[in-house]
């Protein structure tokens, strides 16, 4: 083979590697489309007010949502989240635009609490980019890196770490050795009889 056959069958083998790992990755078809807005959770949606701000309604004020909330209270997290569209028409209620499924709401969470290790504390909004395939729920789901928080903009790292930290365990503390105590069996003593033999003084006859 010609040097430059070889290397034409090597650029297209990983070219296709790579097809097929970007294939893996994200298998949807649709519309890609890119979208703002803030990230709300859909149990906060149903119970019509905000769970940690009751007197909130949830779609009339997502901006006083709390991270907290968002990424901390169970049943809220279990619900998975949804990017809402501003008001309309005069509306005064924001929208669901998209449901973000489990793995969009995973990465939105991991965006969220990385946000709030930088002092962010309500109104968590970002940029999403996926695919539309047709469905409510947005498929292979992207963040920027620049998000919303407490009404103005944070940049994030590049790479936003787990926020989750794990604690190396304390050093193994073992109890000290016992001491050996040494206690000498007890013996009973052997009465031991004395006899002490006086010398008599030697009388000399006069």
């Amino acid at each position: 083979m010609q040097p430059s056959s070889f290397l034409l069958a090597t650029f297209l083998l990983l070219l296709s590697m790579a097809t097929g790992a970007s294939a893996q990755t994200c298998s949807a078809e649709g519309k890609t489309v890119t979208a703002t807005g803030f990230i709300m959770d859909n149990l906060c949606i149903d119970t019509v007010n905000l769970m940690d701000n009751p007197t909130v309604k949830t779609l009339e004020g997502p901006d006083e949502h709390s991270i907290h909330c968002l990424v901390d209270v169970k049943s809220c997290v279990d619900s998975l989240y949804t990017l809402l569209a501003p008001p309309e028409n005069g509306s005064n209620l924001y929208t669901v635009k998209y449901q973000l499924g489990v793995a969009g709401s995973a990465l939105a969470k991991n965006y969220a609490e990385n946000a709030r290790l930088l002092g962010g504390k309500k109104g968590f909004g970002a940029t999403v980019t996926g695919v539309d395939d047709g469905t409510n729920e947005l498929k292979c789901v992207t963040l920027s890196n620049t998000v919303v928080v407490d009404g103005k903009q944070l940049t994030l790292s590049s790479a936003p770490p787990a926020p989750t930290t794990t604690t190396s365990p304390p050093p193994l503390q073992l109890p000290p050795p016992p001491r050996l105590r040494t206690q000498l069996p007890c013996r009973q003593g052997l009465a031991v009889k004395v006899v002490v033999h006086v010398p008599r003084p030697l009388h000399r006859s006069a």
